[in-house]
């Protein structure tokens, strides 16, 4: 758990939640670098940020480790829409939650 010192501001949320994530990545390695990962998935966008350069990119960058950015909405970034085609792949299918019953 971490406090957030800077408000949520839409297309900055590298500058708010990379140097907590920065600093999870440094105790890991300093405390159990055998757990180290070689790649992080980020909960937030990458190259799909509409100044294509996101959460994912920022901490790939500072971190010296590849990155990939999952984000749950997609961006209107350029060649990419969000229109009913692209929501027709995404959209899990009818019987999945029946699918996944354990």
């Amino acid at each position: 758990m971490v406090t957030l010192t800077a408000p949520y501001v839409s297309g900055f949320l590298a500058f708010r939640e990379t140097p907590f994530l920065l600093e999870a990545l440094q105790r890991l390695k300093t405390s159990q670098p055998t757990l180290m990962p070689q790649v992080v998935f980020v909960d937030g966008n990458g190259l799909f940020h509409y100044r294509e350069f996101g959460l994912a990119c920022h901490l790939g960058v500072l971190s010296g480790l590849p990155c990939v950015g999952v984000a749950k909405n997609l961006l209107q970034v350029q060649g990419v829409f969000k229109d009913e085609e692209h929501q027709s792949q995404v959209r899990p299918p009818k019987d999945f939650h029946s699918c996944n019953k354990f």
